[in-house]
């Protein structure tokens, strides 16, 4: 019997779930599961609620029973501890070492919430040793099993952090083959590939495999329900799966109304929607083919090209803005005026306003984004969208690519007609890569999920987005609203009265 090996590095329940999921499913296939729980290495929470405070109101952490539960399954539990306790030293290769580097910087943007952290901050340069710590000890824990038994596979998730980067790179050394997985686009959905999900030119090579067989009416059925979970308006539940679209109106601002004024534009419009650059900043080299400084230098030149051709240009600023360090946010705004102030023209909306998206495209001509999501939406709806940088749709969406100054030339920026039916295959793939897990299996989380307690929300206060300690969760907590006006955050609080 062969063995298949699960990484255990998150208490969080919607990973947890996928982590039975795909134990379950190892054991049906014929394998001997061996479970390797990694959660105690982190040196940041690896959870979604703080366990502290659970306790203190008597409840207990999801994955508290996580070696019972997987042994009661028949699969092998192994704490990662007690399997560094006889493991020697193992060194790393000049190349390991390198995107263990890479690997740490990227998690430390995402932790920081900022594409510029700073390790001289004495936290930041702490939590980015603990980091690399970390990944070294998984790599040691992960080697030391594939060396001494023979498995089949190892399930990881995502790939993109440390000790996630750091399995991998024992297993590829190993010539043990990945099976990664990540939160699906639907809560009963899984991720589960052989390629990671920032794998770009991999994951839309795989689109034609996944569609095979699907007929291009399915696929644009399965791609107009996706895009309609994204309008909260068309949502049956009254919620959205864009998570920033809970309070947004489909009044549009004045210049956009009156340029509709007699039902017919009196200019063509383009929207230019920014992107959150730093997620994409230490993916590898595919994702970094562009030469503009920054999205807001191919803005500048992009809003340039338009407006000489009598367009009303309007720059949508991304909500996520409010949830970046304050250091970074004013950094980016300072940006944003500047581009604002080199054009008088330009109708700016705020991060803050709560203009819904969907409506601006509902009146945009044409759209420009940095490597966002708006514009794969955009493209299925038929409207003409330019990326200014590599996007995870751009090789199957019909997309224009315009990577630097000297591809900003007529025939690439001249208006043409979309076949949306691109846009729709990539939707659809995101759909159906993923595995539906059986939701009648209970659930991680140790209380009735349906009468939450209040405690459960003060202990997710607490590790607000995996940050690495109470002071970092609530910073980040009250960044947020800091960063948007008061009206907006009214609005916002009232929507959540609602929805709860």
């Amino acid at each position: 019997m062969t063995l298949a090996l699960t990484i255990v590095a998150s208490y969080d329940p919607a990973y947890l779930r996928i982590t039975d999921h795909l134990v379950r499913g190892d054991i049906a296939a014929g394998h001997q599961a061996v479970v390797l729980d990694t959660s105690a290495l982190s040196p940041v929470p690896a959870e979604s609620y703080h366990r502290r405070t659970l306790h203190a109101f008597g409840l207990r952490h999801p994955g508290h029973d996580v070696a019972e539960r997987m042994r009661a399954i028949g699969a092998e539990y192994l704490d990662a501890g007690e399997v560094l306790a006889h493991t020697p030293d193992m060194p790393l290769t000049d190349d390991q070492r390198a995107q263990l580097a890479i690997a740490v910087e990227s998690a430390l943007i995402t932790y920081y919430r900022t594409d510029r952290p700073n390790r001289k901050i004495r936290r930041v340069g702490r939590i980015a040793r603990a980091l690399e710590a970390e990944g070294h000890a998984v790599f040691r824990a992960v080697s030391r099993l594939l060396s001494e038994r023979k498995f089949a596979h190892v399930n990881l998730a995502n790939g993109r952090f440390p000790a996630q980067k750091m399995a991998f790179l024992a297993a590829t050394a190993h010539g043990v083959s990945t099976v990664h997985f990540e939160k699906g686009e639907t809560p009963a959905g899984a991720y589960v590939q052989p390629y990671a999900p920032q794998n770009r030119l991999v994951s839309q090579a795989a689109v034609k495999t996944v569609l095979a067989g699907m007929s291009k009416k399915d696929i644009a059925n399965d791609a107009h329900i996706w895009l309609a979970r994204r309008a909260p308006a068309s949502s049956p539940t009254g919620t959205s799966s864009n998570e920033f679209s809970a309070n947004w109106v489909n009044q549009l601002p004045s210049e956009l109304a009156d340029n509709l004024a007699s039902g017919v534009a009196k200019r063509p419009v383009v929207g230019f929607f920014t992107s959150s650059q730093d997620e994409f900043m230490f993916l590898g080299p595919e994702w970094q083919l562009h030469s503009w400084e920054s999205q807001f230098e191919a803005f500048d030149t992009l809003l340039n090209f338009f407006e000489e051709q009598g367009a009303l240009c309007y720059l949508r600023i991304h909500p996520n803005l409010a949830t970046k360090a304050h250091e970074c946010f004013l950094r980016e705004r300072a940006d944003m005026k500047r581009l604002a102030d080199r054009h008088p023209n330009l109708l700016v909306i705020a991060h803050d306003t709560p203009v819904s998206s969907y409506a601006l495209l509902e009146v945009s001509d044409s759209v420009v984004v940095w490597d966002s999501t708006i514009g794969l939406e955009a493209s299925a709806r038929g409207i003409p969208v330019w990326t200014c940088a590599a996007s995870r749709y751009g090789e199957v969406a019909d997309v224009r690519e315009v990577f630097g100054p000297d591809q900003v030339t007529p025939k690439m920026m001249a208006p043409y007609t979309v076949d949306a039916h691109g846009a729709e295959k990539y939707i659809a793939y995101l759909v159906n890569r993923d595995q539906q897990m059986d939701m009648s299996i209970p659930g991680w989380e140790p209380w009735d999920i349906s009468r939450r307690p209040r405690a459960v929300g003060v202990a997710a206060l607490l590790v607000a987005g995996g940050n690495p300690s109470i002071r970092d969760s609530i910073a980040s907590t009250l960044d947020v609203w800091r960063h948007r006006s008061a009206a907006f955050n009214s609005s916002s609080l009232k929507a959540k009265t609602r929805q709860s």
